[in-house]
């Protein structure tokens, strides 16, 4: 047999020659405390525990739809100037764009007309209110009865009348104020231009815009589209016999540029879209900084519903050796005990293993390889 480094060797090896894939497990593996220095050796504690097995999936960033503002305007006419464009950050309030507003010009010919119809009223019903008044100081002498109650009915129905009137001056003022200047619209306060402009409800983005300078709007009309980004939906579209897998309430964890990140499922769709016969998954992450933007694609896994329970160690702990899982258990600082494993779970961060194993037992996580490694060579030296 050839010599190995004297930084690595093998204690025990009594099998006869075999292929560097054909080899039968030594009793230990030992190494000089340079080798474990230099091979980055780390102990961990093997430990009782579950681990919730994960789906990887592909994840859509897509706006909060509850986030989401559909501007309409609140009169009709053509656009004078579009001021932002689709991509635009707003600011709430921000003005999106002007138009001629002819319902604004009808409402204020309007407003003119009640005002005067008001004005009429009021004076009709004043003088009503003073025919009463001398007809009660001269009832029985040279005014009768009779048209004292008919002048106290002009009365009332001049009282009626004025009411009416002031109700109508109510509900046009009334529109004005809800109508015409509004979260997402204010008219220009000047009879002489008649304007209205379309404004940001809310802090975010222009998703959309869906006219041009001189196009025709009217309220009925989808003009803007403002998207409020400090919220969005991480969205995951997987076949059904996955989705029953997943429920509300369970981890999301979704790799970013800024390093992988965790939230909370919050819905899982009752029936598969008849589209695609895909069911969709949806997550709500905060963002407050605006790094993640509508379309981005991004690696996902989601938590299924039953937990793996079993010995917890970490993925890296695991090393496959003739077909076989092995795990080096810490006889002392240099000597290491290969140890075959039943690995029930291994979702690449931790695994959960069945027999082989017993809670409290150390266990070389980083640096396993390095140990492999050695039984590799003592193979190939035994060629």
């Amino acid at each position: 047999m050839k010599r190995l480094t004297p930084a690595l060797f093998i204690l025990g090896l009594s099998c006869p020659p075999a292929h560097a894939t054909d080899v039968a497990l030594p009793p230990v593996v030992k190494l000089d405390g340079a080798a474990v220095a230099n091979a980055g050796i780390a102990i961990v504690t093997a430990a009782p525990g579950r681990v919730v097995p994960m789906l990887p999936v592909i994840s859509r960033v897509m706006p909060d739809t509850t986030r989401v503002v559909h501007i309409h305007p609140a009169g009709s006419g053509k656009v004078l100037a579009v001021l932002v464009q689709p991509g635009t950050p707003v600011r709430r309030g921000q003005a999106l764009l002007r138009y001629q507003d002819h319902s604004l010009h009808v409402a204020r010919l309007q407003a003119v007309q009640m005002r005067a119809a008001l004005t009429a009223a009021i004076a009709a019903r004043s003088d009503a209110a003073g025919a009463v008044q001398r007809a009660k100081a001269l009832a029985g002498e040279t005014i009768s009865m009779a048209e004292l109650r008919r002048r106290q009915d002009a009365l009332a129905q001049a009282d009626a009348t004025m009411h009416a009137r002031q109700a109508d001056v109510d509900t046009l003022g009334h529109r004005f104020a809800e109508e015409f200047n509004s979260s997402s619209e204010q008219d220009s306060k000047r009879t002489e231009d008649e304007s209205s402009t379309l404004i940001a409800p809310v802090d975010g983005m222009v998703q959309a815009l869906n006219t041009s300078v001189a196009g025709d709007v009217d309220p009925t009309m989808d003009v803007a589209t403002v998207a409020d980004l400090s919220g969005i939906w991480l969205v995951s579209d997987i076949p059904p016999d996955q989705a029953v897998r997943i429920a509300p309430g369970g981890q999301q964890v979704t790799q970013a540029a800024g390093g992988p990140f965790t939230s909370r499922i919050d819905t899982v769709d009752g029936m598969a879209s008849p589209l695609t016969g895909l069911v969709r998954v949806i997550s709500s992450v905060p963002n407050p900084t605006g790094a993640l933007v509508p379309g981005m694609v991004l690696d996902a896994t989601l938590a299924q519903r039953d937990s793996v329970a079993g010995i917890v160690v970490p993925s890296e702990a695991l090393q496959q050796i003739d077909g076989q899982s092995v795990v080096f258990l810490r006889m002392s600082e240099t000597d290491y005990r290969p140890v075959v494993v039943d690995v029930a779970l291994d979702d690449g961060i931790q695994a959960v293993v069945r027999s082989g194993l017993k809670g409290g037992e150390p266990v070389v996580g980083h640096g396993s390889f390095a140990l492999h490694s050695v039984i590799g060579l003592a193979g190939m030296d035994a060629d």
